[in-house]
Formats: structure tokens, C-alpha cells, sequence
């Protein structure tokens, strides 16, 4: 039987060559699928997908001399691939993209520890390598290729999958805790370098006659392979817990505030309304005693009288009337607050006739929005005004106030980002946003000329479809 080495070189050549690239279009459907959570336009996952897969395939001819430059390479692709388009979190792009080459080669290193199992079943179980008919190896080699692609790809993917299911952290990271992220999740590229070195070592004792025997699978490293994986995800857990409970408390602590201030509005109310039950309680009184003066013809003393009175009265009632008592208050303490800091404040605001909000509602809306405005407050005139639009359901709060400097950079949801602790947006908008949403509103930001404004448009929820 006359057998062409060459052509079945050549198939087998076109076999593994077939196995390689469908394993990098595996990689980047799966990149793809890593990644689209976390993009603010799902279908730009396409991109980086087919882009990380062409990478691959350069890198695939280049593998043996780049060694981990290839990894990196990748990696540089991936995230370039994804900020062009989507500039947004670089951050978190710059870790999606390290955890996704990090279970690249975890899904090929587990993979070549089950080529190593396969290859000692054939030399070491008789009828495993039974058959000398080159067509049935070679179709027995076509299957094993087509085998291990398929199972390549169900490996990568359930470390995607799984990794989607603990990371649900939408929000940019900060540069501490993108270090902290990346140590576990690069240590198995290191290790990759050392089994390469293992592999060549162990190749050229092959060749040279001194090793006997192909490369022996080896359990303790399939376990480390695993224990890396589970550490990826562990670190991301833990992460992801601390991060609930650090919003959790941060949300508890803001809501004692702002019932602690709903407290002090309150009391505030109750003293002003005491005030003017005093004040009417003894207004009789104050009336017959100037009448008397002015019978005896005491003028000046009546007018004296008078004078000090509409200043005990004045002290008692002065204040912004919107048409609540509650918001009265809160109003009326923050302008108190602006003018001791030197801020003109300017009020036209009025309570809604409608029961759009619950007061409770309006009065933390109000205080945020507020606080957030007498903290930005900048420029050479300094000033804050906040004024109402009331059209039926709908009712939309402008608050307004000065400032000059660098145009404010903002999130994905269009939130201001602030400079304090890299934490982003506070609790604050979080909550302003909250109450608009839950009465089928909506808040933004605009950048004026000199002047920052924010306006949240409420609507009845009783009216709402």
C-alpha cells in the first residue's frame, strides 16, 4: 500500500489549523458576551469581538516567540477596540479586559492538560491505538479536533457565564480598586510563562533522546487552573459584597440625615406657628395699649410701641411662603444659609395645588437638590434661585445657580461626577433621581453660560397611565 506522507501531512496541518481558528472565533463571541453587560450600547460588543478574534489569529502564527507579549497584545486590542467607540469607565474596560484574557488562558491551559490525558490514553490503553489505517487516524484525529473545540467553547463560555452572575458592578472603578482587582487576576499569566518554559525544557529532552515519554498530564496543575479561576471569582464576590454593604450603609446614613433634617424642619415649623399663636394670643392686648397712648395723646410712644411690635411680629413670620408650611421651612432655612454665606437667593417657588409629591418627597428632594447647589455655588456673583412650574399633573422644580470653571464630566446616566473620594455621584443625586423616576419624572443637568441648572419634571402618579 503505497501511503503520500505529504498529503496527510497536509490534512492533518489543515485539521489543527481549522481547530485553532474556530477555538479564536469561539474567543471572540465570547469577549462579546463578556462585555455587553457592561456597555452602555449592547451592539458595539460586536466590534471588539470580531476585533479580539483577528488579533488572535495574528497572534496564533506568533505564539511560540511573543510567549506572553501575545496575552498582552490581545489584551491592548481588546480595550482599544472598546474605547474607541465607548469611552466611558476606562477602568472597568481595562478589567474586563485582563479577566477575559486571564480565563483565555485558563479555558486553553485546562484544554491542553486534557490533550495530555488523551495523548496518554492512546499511548498507554491498548485498544485506544489499536488501528495502524491512516484514514481512520486521521478521521479519529478530525473528531478529537472537533471534540476539544467544542468543549473549548463550552469551557470559556461557562467562565463567562459564571463571572457575569457574581460581577453586576455597572459603575466605573476606581484606580485602587482596579489595582486590587487586577493582582489575582493576572497571576495566571505568570504561571503561563513558567509552563511554557516547562514545555520547552521538557521538548527539547524529547528530541535529545534523554526524556522517553510525552509530556504526562498532571492533576495538581488541572487544580491550579481551577483554584485560579475560583480565585478570580472570589476576589470579584468579595468585592461585590463590600460594595453593597458600603452603599447600604452609605444610604442608611443618608437617610438618618435626611430624616434627622425632616426632625429639624419640623421643630422649626413648630416654633414659628407657636410664634404667631403667641403673637395673635396677645394681639388684643398690644392693640388696647396703643390705643391708650394715643387717647392720652402719646404719639411718639405709640408709634414706639408699634415699631417694636412689627419687629417681634416680623422676627416671628418672616419667611418664604410657598403655600406648605414644611417647605416653607426648608425654603427659608436654605436662604438663611445662602445669606450668611454671602449667596443672594432668589425664590419663586410654589406649592403645587394638585397632590403631585408627597411633601416628605418634595422636602428630601428639595434638601438635596439644595445642599448639592450651595456646595457648587462659584463665580464673582454668587447666587442660587429655585422656581416651580405647576401644569396640571405635572409639576417641574428649576433650581439654578452660579458657577464658573471646567465644564463637570459626566456619568453614563448623565449625572455629574465629583471629585470627592473617587467615589462618583453622590447618594444625593442618586435619591433626587430615585424620587423623579418613582413619580414617572425625570432630573438632568445643564450647562449654561455661568450657571449650572437642574430641573426635575414630577408627575402625578394618581393621573399616570
Amino acid at each position: 500500500m503505497n501511503l503520500d506522507p505529504e498529503k496527510y501531512q497536509q490534512v492533518y496541518d489543515f485539521i489543527s489549523n481549522g481547530e485553532i481558528i474556530m477555538i479564536l472565533l469561539l474567543m471572540g463571541f465570547c469577549f462579546a458576551m463578556l462585555i455587553r453587560p457592561y456597555l452602555s450600547r449592547k451592539s458595539l460588543c460586536i466590534v471588539p469581538g470580531i476585533i479580539t478574534a483577528a488579533a488572535g489569529v495574528v497572534m496564533y502564527l506568533l505564539t511560540e516567540s511573543a510567549g506572553n507579549k501575545a496575552y498582552v497584545i490581545i489584551m491592548l486590542s481588546a480595550f482599544l477596540s472598546i474605547y474607541i467607540f465607548e469611552r466611558e469607565k476606562p477602568f472597568q474596560k481595562i478589567f474586563l479586559c485582563a479577566v477575559f484574557i486571564s480565563f483565555r488562558y485558563l479555558s486553553s491551559a485546562l484544554m491542553a492538560e486534557w490533550g495530555f490525558f488523551s495523548l496518554w490514553l492512546e499511548m498507554n490503553v491498548p485498544f485506544m491505538n489499536a488501528s495502524s489505517d491512516p484514514d481512520r487516524l486521521m478521521f479519529g484525529f478530525f473528531i478529537s479536533a472537533v471534540f476539544s473545540v467544542i468543549l473549548h467553547g463550552i469551557v470559556l463560555w461557562a467562565m463567562v457565564f459564571a463571572f457575569a452572575k457574581v460581577y453586576r458592578h455597572l459603575e466605573e472603578l476606581s484606580f485602587r480598586e482596579l489595582v486590587l482587582m487586577l493582582i489575582p487576576t493576572l497571576a495566571p499569566l505568570f504561571e503561563a510563562e513558567v509552563f511554557r518554559e516547562y514545555i520547552r525544557i521538557y521538548s527539547q529532552g524529547i528530541e535529545s533522546g534523554f526524556i522517553k515519554e510525552n509530556i504526562p498530564p498532571d492533576f495538581v496543575r488541572f487544580l491550579f487552573y481551577v483554584f485560579s479561576y475560583m480565585a478570580i471569582l472570589m476576589i470579584v464576590f468579595l468585592y461585590e459584597k463590600v460594595r453593597k454593604e458600603r452603599e447600604e450603609n452609605a444610604q442608611k446614613e443618608t437617610l438618618m440625615n435626611e430624616m434627622s433634617q425632616m426632625r429639624q424642619t419640623i421643630e422649626q415649623t413648630m416654633q414659628m406657628y407657636d410664634q404667631i399663636r403667641m403673637l395673635r394670643h396677645d394681639i388684643s392686648n398690644h392693640m388696647m395699649t396703643m390705643e391708650r397712648l394715643a387717647d392720652r395723646g402719646r404719639h411718639l410712644e405709640a408709634r414706639e410701641y408699634m415699631t417694636r411690635l412689627k419687629e417681634e411680629y416680623s422676627a416671628g413670620v418672616d419667611g418664604i411662603r410657598c403655600g406648605n408650611p414644611v417647605i416653607d421651612t426648608i425654603l427659608s432655612s436654605k436662604r438663611d444659609m445662602a445669606v450668611k454665606q454671602g449667596f443672594d437667593f432668589k425664590c419663586d417657588f410654589t406649592f403645587p395645588g394638585q397632590p403631585v409629591i408627597d411633601v416628605f418627597d418634595l422636602s428630601v428632594l428639595l434638601n438635596n437638590a439644595l445642599d448639592n447647589a450651595l456646595r457648587g455655588v462659584s463665580g464673582s456673583r454668587r447666587w442660587i434661585s429655585i422656581s416651580s412650574i405647576s401644569r396640571e399633573e405635572f409639576f417641574t422644580i428649576i433650581i439654578k445657580n452660579s458657577f464658573e470653571g471646567e465644564d463637570p464630566e459626566y456619568d453614563a446616566d448623565g449625572l455629574p461626577l465629583s471629585t470627592k473620594n473617587d467615589e462618583g455621584h453622590g447618594l444625593g443625586l442618586k435619591m433626587i433621581r430615585h424620587i423623579a423616576l418613582s413619580y414617572n419624572g425625570e432630573m438632568e443637568f445643564v450647562r449654561k453660560d455661568g450657571e449650572i441648572e437642574l430641573r426635575v419634571l414630577l408627575h402625578n402618579k394618581d393621573n399616570s397611565q
